[in-house]
């Protein structure tokens, strides 16, 4: 009787292992790196914990931790740092949203990385840790504690709008582990602002989703990017396909590459805002610069495929097209090299007069796709100057809702996001009117407006 209650009770436990996962496990696999390309640093007690120069030799163990709603982390694996700083953990199978650590000997952690995803039968590269990896972590932390109990996360899009520079910018001036965290703390401002945004302009354009939905979408992309960062090569054209495959997510989730264009740039609007307002101090300046141009490299991307997607399938000539292709390879050149936030401002500037607002509009992609002429150059100009107009406008509403919710110590992320999509959406408004001026080119005259959208009212925008 005895043996029976004991191999039943066995029996039972087993079961209920198997059904909560436990002994389900998958490798993942990755690498501490000591940041090349940013700043030295000296990895002491106390220190940021943002990588650099240093981090393989300091960092002994690597952690793998899950996330809770508080942004509290729960360790589920850790292992020892073996040589040329790769490291190889036995993480339970089927968890999103992970936080791998290096920690030194003490156990300060110095230097951090995040995992989208372990699935099922299905070994996992994770991102090198470096300074850029390290902040990402930082700021979805922060995202997560400060969150609202209905609000998501996307841990995708912390990715894409974080990058070296602002990493590198990061450190800067911070001389204290409080200053930087308060440098973290700003920044999730602006992420949570950002992706808030693009929820609210998704929903004006009728695309009903979700941050879960699109982190869902999106979860292919990170892990080729991921495997793409740890071997080491191929990395620009690895983000490339990266930007490539998270339009293709919000494709699927109903974002078209318009509405993708408009969702990033109200957006971007409301990142900048925050940006500006929270790291207005003298000491925080390089890093609102490096945020402002990654900003704009963004930006620049969706602006690129609506255009391309709007002449697609508007039917318009290959001189259109080709005029079209050299003015975004322009822009996405100089945003890339750009070195100040005004430089980058100064490329989209360009883009929209390439685009639409020269002067002479005949010389511009408008004009090229509308085949504008004497006769009609009239109307065309009138369309134009509408829309310069609507701009203007923009920019006092922008610049209104970034008064009243933004503020040099905190902002209101929800009442930002809602008023900076509604003034893009009465924007966009104001430019799809002129498609009545446009009535006399036809069926050219809806995407022509569309174009108007991609190229005014952009980067240059709540400088």
């Amino acid at each position: 009787m005895k043996t029976t209650t004991l191999r039943n009770l066995w029996a039972a436990v087993v079961v209920l292992g198997l059904g909560t996962g436990c002994g389900s496990t998958v490798q993942v696999k990755g690498r501490v790196t000591d940041g090349e390309g940013t700043q030295q640093q000296g990895l002491v007690s106390g220190a940021i914990p943002l990588g650099g120069s240093g981090t393989v030799s300091a960092a002994t163990q690597v952690r793998a931790s899950t996330v809770g709603p508080d942004g509290k982390l729960t360790l589920v694996a850790e292992g020892k740092l073996e040589a040329q700083g790769r490291y190889t953990l036995d993480v339970p199978a089927g968890e999103e949203r992970l936080v791998l650590q290096a920690v030194d000997a003490s156990g300060q952690v110095v230097a951090s990385a995040l995992l989208e995803a372990t699935s099922e039968g299905e070994d996992a590269v994770a991102p090198p840790m470096d300074g850029e990896s390290s902040l990402e972590s930082e700021v979805f932390l922060r995202m997560m504690a400060d969150r609202s109990q209905s609000e998501t996360v996307d841990m995708v899009d912390v990715r894409a709008r974080i990058n070296a520079n602002m990493a590198a910018a990061a450190r800067q001036g911070a001389s204290t582990n409080e200053a930087f965290q308060s440098r973290v703390k700003a920044l999730a401002d602006a992420v949570r602002s950002a992706q808030r945004t693009e929820l609210e302009m998704y929903a004006k354009a009728g695309v009903q989703t979700s941050q879960e939905a699109l982190f869902q979408q999106e979860l292919a992309a990170a892990m080729a990017l991921n495997a793409a960062l740890d071997s080491g090569t191929g990395i620009e054209q690895a983000y490339d396909q990266f930007h490539a495959e998270l339009r293709g997510a919000a494709e699927r989730v109903g974002a078209k590459a318009q509405e993708q264009a408009q969702g990033e740039r109200a957006a971007s609007a409301s990142f900048r805002a925050t940006v500006k307002a929270r790291l207005s101090a003298e000491d925080a300046k390089p890093l609102a610069d490096a945020a402002l141009r990654a900003s704009a490299g963004l930006e620049a991307r969706t602006s690129e495929a609506a255009l391309k997607a709007l002449l697609e399938a508007a039917g318009a000539t290959d001189a259109a097209k080709q005029q079209a292709a050299t003015a975004s390879a322009s822009l996405r050149t100089q945003v890339r090299a750009s070195t100040t936030a005004a430089a980058a401002a100064q490329a989209f500037a360009s883009f929209g007069a390439s685009v639409a607002t020269a002067a002479d509009v005949k010389t511009t992609v408008l004009g090229q796709y509308l085949g504008v002429g004497v006769t009609n150059q009239l109307a065309v100009s009138a369309a134009v100057q509408a829309t310069v107009t609507a701009a203007a406008t923009l920019d006092v509403a922008l610049d209104a809702a970034a008064s009243t919710a933004v503020t040099a110590t905190g902002a209101d992320v929800t009442l930002l996001a809602t008023k900076t999509a509604d003034a893009y959406h009465t924007y966009a408004t104001a430019v799809r009117a002129q498609a009545t001026v446009l009535s006399a080119f036809g069926t050219k005259a809806t995407p022509a407006v569309e174009v108007l959208l991609v190229a005014e009212g952009s980067f240059q925008s709540a400088q």
